[in-house]
């Protein structure tokens, strides 16, 4: 049996300069995020929960608990139900998660240390995917004339004007063919 892990799976968001980590199933502990980042008692997940907006979310699997109803419960929620429950803590606390999970996508040097994590767990594929993103991003695709960015014309551009070198773009995709311009 394959063991698949969900596209966020250790994922690492970073609020207050306090690091949280998702579980296989691509989900934060909500429960873990309210306690360590010491917000008020009345916004503890377990109250959010019984909001509309987190029983929709939880009906589409967005949200999930465990021992439900108790003392120690904790609340786990994807990307989607944790911006969600910030939003509802404040406006504040909206801009500052939803700014961390953004933080992996805008920084390039953090993306590829996210992307080197995953490779190092096995989920390979992803972290290809993300490197040409990172990439993309970093890339002045208009200099290199280039309008085809992380495909094999523009792979190929790019090391032919000198702006990338084979070793990485063969790292990025670039088919090992002969190389043409």
């Amino acid at each position: 049996m394959i063991d698949i892990k969900h596209k966020h799976a250790a994922h690492v968001i970073i609020i207050e300069g306090k690091p949280f980590k998702a579980n296989d199933s691509g989900m934060w502990d909500l429960t873990d995020i309210w306690r360590t980042l010491k917000l008020p008692k009345g916004k503890q997940p377990g109250k959010w929960v019984d909001t509309k907006k987190a029983k929709t979310l939880e009906q589409t699997g967005n949200i999930g608990s465990l021992n439900k109803g108790r003392a120690g419960s904790v609340t786990q929620a994807t990307k989607r139900a944790t911006l969600a429950y910030a939003g509802w803590v404040s406006d504040e606390f909206e801009a500052m998660v939803y700014d961390a999970f953004e933080a992996v996508l805008e920084m390039p040097e953090v993306a590829l240390l996210v992307a080197d994590k995953m490779r190092n767990m096995g989920n390979d594929h992803s972290a290809a995917i993300l490197e040409r993103s990172a990439f993309n991003d970093r890339c002045d695709w208009r200099a290199l004339k280039a309008p085809h960015k992380n495909t094999q014309k523009g792979l190929r551009a790019a090391v032919a004007k000198g702006n990338l070198s084979l070793e990485r773009a063969i790292g990025l995709g670039l088919n090992r063919s002969p190389l043409r311009a």
